[in-house]
């Protein structure tokens, strides 16, 4: 029964989490974005902080200590920048991709965290402790066990799914980058040729290159060219593999504006 209750917390604060950071970019960029690394309006990086800190406070309480306001702020900030660093690291390892990136901010640390998002995580942190967490046990608090219980295994196993589409797609993708590497090195070849021999087919050639990449990116179906544009950048490859991958990615944001 608890382990639905926490399913239900999770998916309840991944979704908060949602609404704020697509909120938050939407008003950034100017037009809508959709975060998060699943398809599903949910940031499980959200759910994942909020529980740690419902568990930190529940075992405070159990074991006859009370923490103040500005010890959750502390404990916010330090265990939000362990879990982005992590949840960074760990993707770009499993995708060599990155979801977010703060080379920008100030007091950053490879861009995977930064000081001012950290403080701004605690102050989340304490609207969690205070305010939303009260409020969310208490909501699903009034449904019977066997509904949380259904919730619980509905909404894990469109998670299961969610995973399983958004992961299929990046490694598909990886896939048709070989592919495409593969093409394009073959094209180059036949330009150097040919630029050797038959100088005046040169622009020819260049304008061959640049509908190649169009036709690849068209090539993607909707939902991997969806899985990649909420992709910030992709690095931690070798350089060329590197560079095809984020050719790719401006072309597809590029298709989807102007798509709308």
């Amino acid at each position: 029964m608890w382990l639905c209750q926490y399913i239900c917390y999770f998916i309840m604060f991944s979704l908060m989490g949602w609404i704020h950071e697509s909120i938050y970019c939407t008003l950034r960029t100017g037009k809508w974005e959709n975060r998060g690394f699943l398809f599903g309006p949910i940031c499980p990086i959200y759910g994942i902080g909020a529980i740690i800190i419902s568990i930190i406070m529940n075992t405070a309480i159990h074991n006859g200590a009370r923490l103040i306001w500005w010890q959750v702020f502390i404990i916010s900030v330090v265990g939000s920048a362990i879990l982005e660093y992590v949840t960074s690291w760990a993707l770009e390892k499993a995708f060599h991709a990155m979801w977010w990136d703060y080379s920008d901010y100030p007091f950053n640390i490879k861009g995977r965290i930064s000081l001012f998002t950290s403080l701004g995580f605690g102050l989340a942190g304490l609207l969690i402790v205070y305010v939303l967490s009260p409020f969310t046990m208490n909501l699903i608090g009034i449904l019977s066990p066997i509904m949380i219980e259904l919730i619980a295994v509905i909404f894990t196993f469109l998670l299961a799914m969610d995973l399983a589409i958004t992961v299929t797609n990046l490694h598909n993708f990886d896939k048709l980058v070989v592919n495409y590497e593969k093409a394009f090195n073959d094209r180059m070849e036949s330009f150097v040729d040919t630029t050797v021999s038959q100088s005046d087919k040169i622009k020819e050639e260049m304008m061959k290159r640049a509908h190649f990449v169009t036709e690849q990116v068209s090539s993607f179906g909707g939902a991997m060219r969806h899985t990649v544009k909420r992709v910030y950048s992709f690095r931690g490859m070798s350089g060329q593999t590197e560079s095809v991958k984020n050719i790719l990615l401006k072309k597809i944001s590029s298709i989807t504006k102007r798509n709308g």
